[in-house]
């Protein structure tokens, strides 16, 4: 009988193993990343994104779905004239109701991290009033040391653990330390975002939180976080942002790494499974959802939102820039190499929108009273296409939308610079030097053309013979006059500063007053009809047929 008994009580607790090595946690990731301050709806008849949209829709989803997370990949800041307008705090003030953490991304630093940290404590430094109460939404960064900005320090934090369906999920953000995009006064706050990913698991799994799940918010972009974050033990979940990727598969070499694009057009919704035993996580679905007109806006957030509109339309910078007409585009002028795009070449890596801005600025120079040989512009700084149909003013601001001049309201201010044609050429190499992992970097010209080949080492790839200058061939010693955005020039002057090459003596700047949206602005309204497309102007070689 005793006997009887053990056995049926070994076959109980042998069923009870087999069972709970069975059973799994399903959890719920909602994602976001790259929204650039896209509270209202925008494209043709208000067809794509806002924040109106995506609460509805975040909300709908939490109702449907047990065990679920809502998170952003950072820069939620900078793209439109809301930002301009109110600096980022009423987006942060709505995610607080929608989301349960956000990283940072480099465009919250865009205009320092004094200012940043004022936006999180509810007040406004370019007016001296309070926008509100502090934002208490999470925010996360765990390689930037806020030592030397206690404000920052206070609201921003590397990581936090949320308790979800019986787990503990430990939530990590990283941002890129890339020098390109901070301005040189704050650069060094920025450490590596490796170490400190793994320095954050270490706490969340073993110090503190003993984490069943460690997901990354990661502000790296798509290609660092696939061959460098990814190899940091212990994540499970990356949630990545920075290059703008609709990333569906959510599964890469044993990796789970989610993206859902850019611009709040998209909203990702991950499912991941948890062994309650084993800690092993895999995916059992991947879907990104459109944001679009076909969900209606959250109708607790429209009196806010039409209050927002208000004050951009009464603010007598701005006006209706929602609804005036500046130009109609007869197709979609794409900002960046869309290998399907109709108006391009596969060899060609300029672009319709590049073009056109880099013509508008030197047309805009000119007309200040400045010769002008070539106009540059980076592709990191064309922010989104335009769209086919009426373009008015918002449309032009996520074209061209950054910068910040507290004065006008606006963004980039234009400078001339006289560079050697060696200094360019030197320039020319380190903007194709990455062309295999990131378009940032890459040109956008007018009076310039050349060529170069991405399969050979950085720095080697331009084809010398190929750099005309308006039609001539370059002259190494000639002494040529370049029109382009303050960042660029800084990036430009910091860049053969490092190479012993000093320039900004020879920085002229035309008018405190010539700003790129205007330029850009002005320029497509004396076009009226916008129909450029990709010229061969920039021609990478190895793409050639």
């Amino acid at each position: 009988m005793r006997h009887k008994v053990f056995v049926l009580g070994l076959a109980v607790l042998l069923l009870a193993g087999i069972s709970s090595s069975a059973i799994a946690t399903e959890l719920v990731i909602l994602h976001t990343n790259d929204t650039h301050s896209n509270l209202f709806p925008f494209g043709p008849h208000d067809q794509y994104g806002g924040i109106g949209r995506m609460s509805t829709l975040i909300k709908k989803l939490r109702s449907e779905n047990e065990n679920v997370l809502a998170l952003h990949a950072g820069d939620a800041f900078v793209g439109t004239f809301a930002f301009n307008k109110y600096l980022g705090y009423p987006e942060l003030k709505i995610m607080e109701g929608l989301y349960d953490a956000m990283a940072l991304g480099n465009h919250e630093f865009d205009l320092g991290p004094v200012v940043l940290g004022y936006v999180l404590a509810g007040f406004n430094p370019i007016t001296g009033q309070p926008f509100g109460d502090p934002v208490a939404l999470p925010i996360l960064a765990a390689n930037v040391d806020f030592s030397s900005v206690p404000l920052l320090k206070a609201f921003v934090q590397p990581w936090t653990i949320k308790e979800i369906g019986g787990m503990k999920v430990g939530l990590l953000g990283v941002v890129t330390s890339e020098r390109v995009y901070y301005s040189p006064d704050f650069v060094e706050i920025f450490g590596d975002p490796y170490a400190a990913a793994g320095k954050a698991v270490d706490e969340m799994r073993k110090e503190v939180g003993c984490c069943e799940v460690v997901i990354a918010l990661s502000h790296l972009g798509l290609p660092f976080d696939l061959m460098g974050l990814s190899m940091v033990p212990g994540i499970d979940v990356i949630v990545s942002s920075h290059s703008h990727d609709e990333f569906f598969d959510a599964n890469v070499n044993g990796k789970i790494i989610a993206q859902a694009g850019a611009f709040g057009k998209n909203l990702g919704e991950l499912r991941i499974e948890v062994d309650d035993t084993a800690g092993a996580v895999t995916v059992k679905s991947h879907v990104l959802h459109p944001v679009t007109s076909a969900i209606h806006e959250d109708p607790k957030l429209l009196r806010y939102l039409n209050t927002l509109r208000t004050g951009i339309y009464r603010d007598p910078r701005y006006g209706p820039v929602y609804s005036q007409h500046v130009a109609k585009a007869l197709w979609d002028l794409e900002e960046m190499w869309v290998e399907d795009d109709p108006h391009r070449q596969r060899s060609h890596r300029d672009t319709p929108l590049g073009n056109l801005v880099a013509d508008a600025i030197r047309d805009g120079v000119t007309k200040a009273g400045y010769p002008v040989d070539v106009a540059l512009e980076a592709n990191g700084y064309i922010g989104h296409k335009i769209y086919e149909g009426k373009v008015v003013g918002n449309d032009v601001m996520l074209a061209v939308p950054y910068g910040y001049d507290p004065v006008s309201g606006l963004g980039f201010k234009l400078k001339n610079v006289s560079l050697y044609g060696a200094e360019l050429v030197a320039g020319l190499e380190y903007t194709v030097s990455m062309v295999e992992y990131t378009e940032d970097f890459s040109l956008q010209v007018s009076g310039l053309t050349f060529a170069y080949d991405s399969t050979r080492r950085a720095y080697n790839r331009v084809d010398l013979a190929s750099v005309k200058i308006n039609g001539q061939p370059l002259n190494p010693y000639g002494l040529y006059r370049i029109a382009l955005n303050e960042k660029l020039l800084e990036v430009l002057a910091g860049l053969l500063a490092a190479n012993g090459i000093e320039v900004t003596e020879r920085v002229v700047d035309p008018s405190p007053d010539l700003l790129e949206f205007n330029v850009v602005k002005e320029y497509m309204n004396g076009l009226n009809h916008l129909k450029y497309t990709s010229q061969g102007r920039i021609i990478d070689t190895a793409a050639v047929p």
